[in-house]
């Protein structure tokens, strides 16, 4: 069977490297252009997916009747025959419908040329799209076409004959690189460099959000399909998803970014784009003094990237070539980094540089092109093939030891290594041969989220499978007894050197290690292994792997100091570094070794004795939070600890065959537990919001689903948790009121009376139980928020089902968290649209607080606010949840402004209440942002959106409060609004008189004790003798003005004269609501008003004498304004204007 199962190994992989050759630039073009094969290839994929899955069906079957040998190669073939469908289906015709819809504006048929642009444009964003489950709060892709002189100027008229002269024009005129920005660089007879730019920054939003943007944006870009059309000599393309480490997340910052600092771009001087992960820590050194020749980066870009192509540009003025100055700018940056840099003065060339071992670059090695990536799964769409930069090596070079390498990749070249100068950071070359290429077994299907929100969701969705997989071909059918079954694991996983070494005794202790969740995993294996073997003499234990490095080995420098041990290391990838590091050591020492890995080919596989790989061995976690390596790494573990009680014989056979049989029913019973998604979904919403603190608890076994629970949650929800074993939980922290997971599902009939008392003591201190239990156990139905019921399950294998529920759980409170980030930024985006509405509109940012629409969209938002608080559908612990609704009160206008200062410790001017909404807006959705699939990355710059909003105010009668001292900050908005549509009929300023105001009560009243001084007198009322400066109590119309707070516009009692009387709070702030002095201005108007300026002027005066004129049942019309003189209209009352106006057409 083996020989001729689906025709043996050669034909199948025949066929598949057949089915990756359509990948290939001129098969794909071919395939692009012949509809009729493309349905001939669609009818295959559809054969092959559904006899592969019938042979699936059948293997698993007859898998306990097959020999292990035979079982193997089965599987195997079927997985590649998997492969051959999904490179059909997935890596070639659905990449065919993706350049269609790409090109969708470029016509019914496009050119092979044109195709070949959007073919490796859609590569590079299949990529990003990939690669973002690493960061995505913004996304940018850069594309570099370099043309000859005459094509450009054959370019340059077909957009003009197209209608785009000025929309190019638009796009050309910018200092910051930004979504749809071009740039085009004519060199004196050389190639003619034009770039284009999309971009997008979004620190909410899901999985694929930004590339489904990108694809929009190049989909709909005319520009770019007329360039497209057009004979190039050189096209490159460099794009960058990240979180934000430096710089606030906006479309400024956002990589690619270039050397641009003025409005002419780089159209003088080259264009240079460039992309970083990780930090150029001296970057605030290098800025400086770039600056200080004169020279200043726009203030909106903060990323320390913007330091790359300026470096880059400084050694080019200096003379350099393009990779001497490359080569000289990434030397002078400190820090760990990965670069990438393209420029239309290297034509063809793509630059890359990587130091350190916090980043990694990897190149990957396609047929036609190079794919440079940070992750290996970003290429492997293309290509297996890839050679990895070492920049955290460090050699002795030209001048001493060197770290940090670069890779100059050469489109002009026959690809491979031919194409690819290396070297060192210091100009030491590095020689590449063919044993520097390396193959992953990794593929697409392998990494592909499918239709899941997240790849959290989907990987804990197939664990049960992956449980399977890990069962798969390790246990056999007895032939003498098929009741019975037998544990069948290979001389590969189980050595017979560990089998001879348990039956002499020469092993008397067994360590399992890991590291974080893989130690977590030791901890439940040395629990199953305890249990198999009943009272073993064996010494068994858990540790995490740098414990046994650190604290366990150092003192056995003996070579044969650990021949009695067998060290069984856990490791998801197989790269753990302190669990090889402990594996290492242990082997020097004479110890026999196991490993469970995730991983084929990883670097510790090649370090043991054995290897037991879980599922596949080409199971992928995609999300950081790993979770169905963790259940697999438990089964692996129990069929090791079978085998070692089996030799030992501490079990019988029937033992083994009954064992077996529950491992093989978890898959199912997995699935029973994920069908409980809803039920946890709803509980984890209204649940994780209400509670600051939370805990899980687990005794016996279940102590390591406590403490892996623990993790998860701490990963997805950002969060420090406790764990505790059940018992010890009421002697601890019941004070603060937690949320407790209590794991009591497989607990055993000795201890869950026990658990459930201690579950009615957790809720007899307020806090909140979640519960995790067998079905049928009720008892714990008074005590427990929410009641989990799980299969019932054997104690040791308990942790598998309640650390499921727990990881399920803590995935929706993650998502609940995150919803009320949501809430917060779809509120700020919409509140910065309107922001900038205005600021397009002309309005300054005092107009805009007093804006109706503005303070009607503030208010709905604090109603909404507060009843998501209330209802506990946000955190209770959201940052700045009482200074936003405090804020938020006083943009609505329900608060005085005068009270700011006291609250904020800042003066209430419009843009310092406005920047205080966007930090405190964007400082909680940061707080509440949970990625879930990746670990967020804290931006040092905080996003604030009113950049584009004025703050100046100017004209005569700010004039006038300058000339007196009284800034800004001391008058109130609506004040300064009245003044600002006041001065629009005020001609002249005549005179002035500054009054001090002293005596007023805490609440800034007036008393009787109140006083009125002069400080100040100027013009025509200088020489005038005021009845202040006989009597200096606050009477009349200034003891109003100071009670009320407004604005005074009227004649003087005594002289008829027209004046303005301005109040000005304290600026002193314990005395912030407390009015300090009184302007007054004698004022003239001007000859000619335009009417509307005359009704703006009037402010709400406006209203009340047209609602006296309408009481008398006059209809209104504004004109009627027109009838009363300027002095009489501004001067009087309105009760006197509205009169004068009745009078007068009554009169008619």
């Amino acid at each position: 069977m083996a020989d001729h199962y689906l025709g043996g190994d050669q034909p199948l992989d025949g066929l598949y490297t057949l089915a990756c050759t359509l990948k290939q630039e001129s098969r794909f073009l071919s395939l692009f252009a012949d509809p009729d094969a493309q349905q001939q290839i669609e009818l295959l994929s559809k054969h092959i997916a559904a006899f592969s899955s019938q042979e699936t069906r059948s293997l698993q079957q007859q898998m306990g009747y097959l020999p292990a040998t035979e079982t193997e190669i089965v599987d195997r073939r079927i997985e590649k025959l998997k492969d051959v469908g999904w490179c059909l289906k997935s890596e070639n015709l659905d990449n065919i419908h993706q350049v269609q819809k790409l090109l969708a504006a470029a016509g019914s048929d496009p050119q092979a040329e044109t195709v070949k642009i959007f073919r490796n444009l859609n590569t590079v964003l299949n990529s990003i799209d990939r690669l973002e489950v690493r960061g995505r709060d913004s996304a940018g892709i850069s594309l570099l076409f370099l043309v000859t002189p005459e094509i450009y100027t054959e370019l340059q008229t077909a957009w003009i004959e197209a209608g785009l002269a000025e929309p190019v024009r638009l796009r050309l005129q910018r200092s910051v690189l930004r979504n749809r920005s071009i740039t085009i660089h004519r060199p004196d007879g050389g190639l003619v460099g034009i770039s284009i730019t999309y971009k997008v920054a979004a620190e909410i939003g899901s999985l694929g959000d930004n590339v489904s943007h990108l694809r929009s944006e190049i989909a709909q870009d005319p520009f770019l399909h007329l360039v497209a059309r057009y004979p190039h000599r050189f096209h490159t393309v460099s794009a960058h998803t990240r979180w934000a480490s430096v710089g606030a997340i906006t479309i400024a910052n956002c990589h690619p970014v270039d050397n641009a600092t003025s409005e002419q771009g780089c159209a003088d001087k080259g264009l240079i784009h460039a992309c970083l992960n990780g930090d150029i820590d001296n970057y605030p050194a290098l800025r400086k003094q770039w600056e200080e020749n004169g020279d200043p980066i726009p203030e909106e870009i903060t990323t320390d990237t913007k330091i790359i192509p300026l470096r880059v540009e400084h050694y080019l003025n200096q003379g350099y070539g393009v990779t001497e100055a490359f080569r000289r700018a990434v030397s002078d940056f400190e820090g760990s980094h990965a670069i990438a840099m393209h420029t239309n003065l290297s034509p063809g060339k793509f630059f890359l540089a990587q130091k350190g071992s916090g980043q990694a670059v990897f190149v990957g090695l396609a047929g036609d092109h190079y794919l440079p990536t940070s992750e290996v799964y970003g290429f492997v769409e293309q290509t297996d093939a890839y050679i990895k930069m070492h920049g955290e090596k460090v050699i002795q070079g030209f001048y001493g030891p060197v770290q940090g390498q670069i890779f100059i990749l050469d489109q002009e070249s026959a690809g491979g290594l031919d194409g690819i100068q290396a070297m060192f950071y210091d100009g030491t070359p590095i020689h590449l041969s063919e044993q520097d290429i390396q193959h992953t077994r990794i593929t697409s299907r392998d990494i592909d989220r499918q239709n899941f929100s997240h790849y959290f969701l989907k990987e804990i969705s197939e664990s049960p499978v992956s449980v399977a997989k890990t069962l798969q071909n390790r246990w056999k059918i007895d032939k003498a007894d098929p009741g019975r079954y037998t544990i069948e694991l290979p001389e590969s996983a189980f050595p017979q050197s560990i089998v001879q070494a348990l039956v002499e005794d020469r092993i008397r202790r067994i360590y399992f290690i890991g590291q974080g969740t893989a130690g977590i995993a030791a901890q439940a294996i040395s629990d199953i292994l305890d249990y198999y073997l009943i009272k073993p003499s064996l010494k068994i234990r858990a540790m995490k792997s740098s414990e046994l490095s650190g604290f366990q080995i150092e003192h056995l420098n003996d070579p044969d100091g650990m021949a009695d041990t067998l060290v069984i290391a856990i490791s998801q990838s197989g790269t753990t570094t302190d669990t090889n590091r402990a594996v290492d050591m242990a082997r020097a020492r004479g110890a026999l070794t196991l490993a469970i890995v995730n991983r084929r080919d990883s670097d510790l596989t090649f370090k043991v004795d054995g290897v037991v790989y879980t599922s596949s061995g080409r199971d992928i976690e995609m999300s950081v939070a790993s979770t169905k390596a963790f259940y697999s790494q438990i089964v692996a573990g129990a069929l090791i600890s079978l085998r070692i009680a089996a030799v030992k014989q501490r079990r019988s056979p029937a033992f083994v065959a009954e064992e077996l049989k529950a491992l093989l029913a978890l898959p199912d019973q997995m699935r029973q537990v994920l069908a409980l998604k809803e039920k946890i979904q709803d509980s984890a919403e209204r649940l994780a919001p209400t509670r600051t603190y939370w805990a899980a608890v687990g005794s016996g076994p279940n102590k390591s689903a406590a403490d892996e629970i623990r993790i998860k949650l701490s990963e997805l929800c950002y969060k420090t948790i406790s764990s505790d074993f059940v018992e010890d939980k009421k002697h601890i922290d019941l004070s603060s009121e937690p949320l407790i997971i209590v794991c009591a599902a497989g607990a055993g009939s000795t201890v869950i009376g026990d658990i459930v008392k201690d579950t009615a003591i957790f809720r007899a201190h307020k806090a909140a139980p979640v519960v995790i239990a067998d079905e049928g156990e009720n008892r714990f139905d008074p005590y427990a928020e929410d009641i989990f019921y799980v299969p019932g399950i054997a104690p040791h294998l308990a942790p598998i089902l309640n650390t499921l529920v727990g990881h399920l759980w803590g995935y929706y409170a993650a998502l609940s968290i995150n919803n009320g980030s949501r809430f917060l930024h779809l509120f700020r985006e919409e509140l910065k649209q309107t922001i900038d509405q205005y600021a397009h509109d002309g309005l300054d940012v005092y107009e805009v607080l007093l804006e109706k629409n503005f303070r009607e969209k503030i208010a709905q938002f604090y109603t909404e606010l507060r009843l998501r608080l209330n209802s506990s559908r946000l955190p209770s612990t959201i940052r700045h949840a009482a200074d936003l609704l405090l804020l938020l009160k006083y943009l609505a206008g329900r608060l005085p402004m005068s009270d700011f200062q006291l609250d904020f410790g800042k003066k209430g001017t419009a843009l310092n209440m406005l920047d205080s909404l966007f930090q405190f807006l964007g400082e909680s959705i940061n707080g509440m942002s949970r990625p879930v699939d990746a670990i967020k990355h804290q931006a040092k710059t905080v996003t604030v959106g009113t950049s584009r909003i004025s703050e100046k105010i100017e004209g005569i009668l700010f004039d006038a409060l300058a000339e007196y001292k009284i800034n800004i900050s001391q008058i109130i908005h609506r004040n300064i609004l009245v003044l600002k549509h006041l001065q629009h009929i005020v001609a002249e300023i005549k005179g002035a008189i500054l009054y001090r105001i002293d005596g007023l009560d805490l609440l800034g009243e007036p008393t009787e004790k109140t006083t009125i001084e002069i400080i100040r007198k100027d013009g025509v009322l200088k020489p005038l003798t005021s009845r202040v400066e006989a009597d200096k109590s606050l009477k009349g119309t200034k003891r109003i003005v100071v009670r009320q707070g407004n604005v005074y516009i009227g004649k003087g009692r005594k002289d008829d004269r027209s004046i303005v009387l301005i109040p000005a709070i304290s600026s002193d702030p314990s005395a912030h609501n407390r009015i300090e002095k009184l302007l007054l201005l004698n004022v003239s108007f001007r000859e000619k008003v335009p009417l509307p300026l005359k009704i703006k002027a009037l402010g709400g005066k406006y209203e009340h004498i047209k609602n006296i004129v309408q009481e008398n049942s006059i209809p209104w019309e504004d004109r009627m304004l027109e009838m009363v003189p300027r002095e009489e209209l501004f001067g009087r009352s309105a009760e006197k204007v509205g009169e004068f106006i009745v009078a007068a057409l009554k009169q008619k």
